[in-house]
C-alpha cells in the first residue's frame, strides 16, 4: 500500500474530480492509483490532469514522441510503477522500446527522436547536456512551441515519476477492475 493512503473514492462527490478518476479508470495514463492519491487534493487532480490533457494527449507536439519520451524517463529513473504502463492513444510499438536507453547508437529511432530524447536527458539528468550542440539539433526538428510543450511535459512527467516511486504505489490497488494502459493487460 502506497506511503499515503488512499481515499475513499465512493465519498468523493465533486462531478470533475469523478469524471477525472472514471477517465483514469477506461484510459489508464495517468493511471487511477497516482489518481486517486492526487483526489485528496481536488486542485492537484483537476491542474495536473487539465495540464496532462493539454500537453500529452493533445497539443502540438506528436504523442508518440512524447509517449515516447515518457517512457524513457520511465525507464531511466527506474519507475516500475510508470514503465509498466502505455498510452492507448500511441501507436509506438513495445520493440520501439527495446533500445530506449542507448538511443543514441540505435538505428531504431530517427533524428528527431533522438533530439527529443537528448533534450529529455538534459531535463531530467543534467541541464550542462543542453548545449550549443543540441540546440543545434533541437531548432532542426522542433519549433520554439513544440520545444516548450516538450520541455513542460518531460520536466512534469519525471517529477511526477520520482513522487510516484516515494508513494510506493502499485497497480490495481484501487479500481482493481480496470488494466487500463498497462503494459500486462490483455489486447
Amino acid at each position: 500500500m502506497p506511503r499515503i493512503p488512499y481515499p475513499d473514492l465512493n465519498a468523493i462527490s465533486d462531478t470533475e474530480a469523478l469524471e477525472i478518476l472514471d477517465r483514469a479508470r477506461r484510459v489508464g495514463t495517468p493511471r487511477p492509483e497516482s489518481q486517486a492519491i492526487r483526489s485528496r487534493v481536488p486542485a492537484v487532480l483537476k491542474t495536473f490532469s487539465a495540464a496532462w490533457q493539454d500537453t500529452f494527449v493533445d497539443g502540438v507536439v506528436d504523442h508518440d514522441l512524447k509517449e515516447l519520451c515518457r517512457v524513457y524517463v520511465s525507464k531511466t529513473v527506474d519507475c516500475g510503477y510508470c514503465s509498466a504502463q502505455r498510452s492507448v492513444d500511441a501507436t509506438v510499438t513495445e520493440d520501439h522500446y527495446d533500445e530506449i536507453q542507448l538511443y543514441e547508437q540505435s538505428d531504431k529511432y530517427t533524428e528527431r527522436e533522438k533530439a527529443a530524447l537528448a533534450y529529455t536527458d538534459a531535463i531530467v539528468w543534467n541541464p550542462d547536456f543542453s548545449d550549443d550542440a543540441l540546440w543545434a539539433r533541437l531548432d532542426a526538428h522542433f519549433t520554439p512551441d513544440e520545444l516548450v510543450e516538450l520541455g513542460y511535459f518531460v520536466a512534469i512527467t519525471s517529477g511526477q515519476q520520482r513522487w510516484i516511486k516515494t508513494l510506493q504505489l502499485g497497480h490495481r490497488e484501487v479500481m482493481a477492475d480496470t488494466d487500463a494502459g498497462l503494459l500486462d493487460a490483455p489486447a
